[in-house]
């Protein structure tokens, strides 16, 4: 008689097990692991990976701001020029109207100290200058030209070169002077000797020997025009310094000059200078402007008074 079959949880009869059945064997868990996702050696890499990704973009923001920041200061700069050169065209305009003003009482005279305006939150100061006052570079001695370089400061074998230099730029010859400059010595620089007049106040700068700081203190004091009377300054509206170099003094004797100015009555000649007409002459305006904050810009322009209606003025200059 035959064993009865094993039943089943389920109340089936179940099938014996093959005999060639064999348990699963379980996996190891470092199989199972790399089975189931990323290897840990691969994981190990995505954290220094991030790193380096969020240093580089926030090296990128910072870089972006600073140049933000640069660009508003930039334009911050650029507005407030754009305000004080307005301003000082405003004053320009100013100047050539009251300068041209028929009524005595109400014209501007010419010379004397400057005039303090407001214009759009800008102070003004303009000041007028007659150009007879001032030495005509490109007509006086040689003794002049030295006398002006060493009221500003020149002295020794560098005044004997500067001076040379420019008595060799305005001669009509190729032969230097002995401490002077023609156009071998410019040579490689781009700069060739006019052999003539100076047309520009700037170009004095390119004079062998020539500096910055030299040229920022004769500037003020010579002039281009052509005059009839070659060579010579008119006293009446002439500044001390120019007096000074005209006679020969040095910077510290401008008491002296003045002295003598008012012993022969040139300085009640300035005073009455306001009752010349302006048509036929030449003036600079130095125009400087400045904001509350001390931002500061200058124009000089130099304006020659026709006498004719419909074109009252010339603006020869401007800078």
């Amino acid at each position: 008689m035959s064993a009865p079959r094993r039943a089943c949880r389920s109340g089936w009869r179940c099938r014996p097990p093959s005999r060639s059945a064999r348990p699963m064997a379980r996996l190891p868990p470092a199989t199972e692991m790399r089975a189931a996702g990323t290897p840990r050696r691969q994981r190990g890499f995505a954290l220094p990976a991030a790193v380096l990704g969020v240093g580089i973009f926030a090296l990128l923001a910072l870089a972006i701001v600073d140049w933000g920041r640069g660009t508003a200061a930039w334009l911050r700069a650029e507005s407030l020029r754009a305000r004080l050169e307005a301003a000082a065209d405003a004053g320009l305009n100013i100047a050539i109207h009251d300068l041209a003003i028929e009524d005595r009482a109400l014209r501007w005279p010419v010379g004397g100290g400057p005039r303090r305006l407001l214009f759009d939150g800008v102070t003004l100061d303009i000041a007028i200058e007659d150009e007879r006052g001032k030495i005509p570079i490109n007509s006086v001695d040689t003794p002049v030209i030295r006398a002006l370089f060493a009221h500003a400061g020149v002295s020794g074998l560098q005044l004997d070169a500067l001076t040379d230099a420019v008595e060799d730029w305005l001669d009509e010859d190729d032969t230097p002077r002995l401490h002077g400059a023609e156009r071998d010595a410019y040579a490689g620089s781009g700069i060739v000797p006019r052999n003539a007049g100076f047309r520009t106040i700037g170009e004095i700068g390119f004079v062998k020997g020539m500096t910055p700081r030299i040229l920022a203190a004769v500037a003020p004091l010579v002039t281009l025009i052509p005059r009839a009377d070659v060579g010579i300054v008119d006293g009446r509206h002439a500044t001390p310094e120019v007096l000074a170099v005209m006679a020969g003094e040095g910077v510290d004797d401008f008491a002296t000059i003045n002295r003598r100015r008012e012993a022969a009555g040139q300085q009640t000649a300035i005073e009455m200078a306001d009752d010349e007409p302006i048509a036929l002459r030449l003036v600079t305006i130095r125009i400087a402007a400045t904001l509350p904050g001390g931002a500061r810009f200058e124009r000089v322009a130099s304006v020659e008074f026709t006498g004719d209606p419909k074109q009252p003025y010339w603006i020869r200059a401007v800078r």
